[in-house]
């Protein structure tokens, strides 16, 4: 089991008994849509983003990205993490057909993709301060945002990082210079770019 010192934020009780398996960590459940409606819940992951720290984590699907961008929209003071799992094909064991979206949520996923996805943002090592942030300008130039084909370069991109296809601009700017980092970005945009596959 993985000790983080940050609370983990995720959307249903199935995903908090998932995480409650594999992490040391306070879990908080949205209830799904929930916390659009319940100040309680959006209090709690207030005080934990403040004291702790928190981790989003949602499912790939249009529902989990919504969820997530609604607590980045309302979370204004600590720290906030977004860690992301890669959109999966498929249908949780307990459900009689998939959902909406086809995918997998973060129940469904295997172990590793999980602690892989939290750990990749929690992980405390010292990242480059000196390198200048990926812009929106340098996604636009490389054709991930804002041209004619932009949609499908992004998420052949976002697909090869592991990650839902169906980030924002904002989400994709976030992860990319938390996690991989503006310098190793730029390799991997190379590498795209090169046709030559992304080696993550």
């Amino acid at each position: 089991m993985q000790h983080i010192r940050q609370a983990i934020v995720t959307e249903g009780k199935f995903d908090r008994v998932k995480l409650s398996s594999l992490f040391d960590a306070v879990i908080i459940e949205t209830g799904g849509f929930g916390v659009f409606s319940s100040a309680e819940t959006r209090e709690l992951i207030r005080h934990f983003a403040r004291t702790t720290g928190i981790v989003i984590l949602t499912d790939s699907d249009p529902a989990g990205i919504k969820i997530r961008s609604y607590i980045n929209s309302f979370v204004k003071e600590g720290t906030v993490l977004n860690a992301f799992v890669p959109a999966v094909d498929g249908k949780e064991k307990r459900k009689n057909r998939p959902g909406a979206a086809g995918i997998l949520g973060v129940e469904g996923l295997d172990d590793e993709t999980i602690i892989s996805a939290v750990l990749a943002v929690t992980d405390d090592t010292e990242t480059d301060e000196t390198e200048e942030p990926v812009t929106a300008t340098e996604l636009y130039e490389a054709g991930l945002v804002g041209k004619a084909g932009s949609a499908a370069l992004r998420e052949e991109f976002l697909t090869g990082l592991g990650l839902p296809p169906g980030l924002s601009r904002k989400q994709m700017l976030n992860y990319l210079n938390a996690v991989p980092g503006p310098g190793k970005f730029r390799e991997l945009l190379a590498e795209f770019e090169s046709g030559s596959g992304l080696k993550t």
